[in-house]
């Protein structure tokens, strides 16, 4: 298991007066909000996870942490550690498994 620290901002979403778009900086690629604040932070770490997991599994690097360069009136930023097992298993391309593929 590796450990990951992404820096989160939560905006508020104008129209909806207790809703949070997540934005991090560091993998804009995600793409979340919430109904309140409790529920945005569950899933920024819940798609955090499946980006960084995606991301492994394609071979393609985790970026650093970065700081937002700005910050929304009314925003909230936050640290989100997630924790992602990654595991790379291979199968010979045997018949059988060619079959079930086909």
């Amino acid at each position: 298991m590796k450990l990951y620290k992404f820096t989160t901002v939560f905006i508020p979403e104008g129209d909806e007066p207790d809703a949070y778009y997540v934005d991090v900086p560091a993998l804009p690629e995600v793409a979340t909000g919430g109904d309140s604040l409790a529920e945005a932070r569950f899933m920024a770490q819940d798609a955090l996870e499946l980006v960084v997991l995606s991301r492994l599994e394609e071979g393609e690097s985790i970026p650093s942490d970065k700081k937002p360069r700005r910050v929304p009136k009314g925003a909230v930023v936050e640290e989100i550690l997630i924790t992602v097992a990654h595991e790379v298993k291979s199968s010979p391309l045997t018949p059988d498994v060619k079959a079930t593929f086909a």
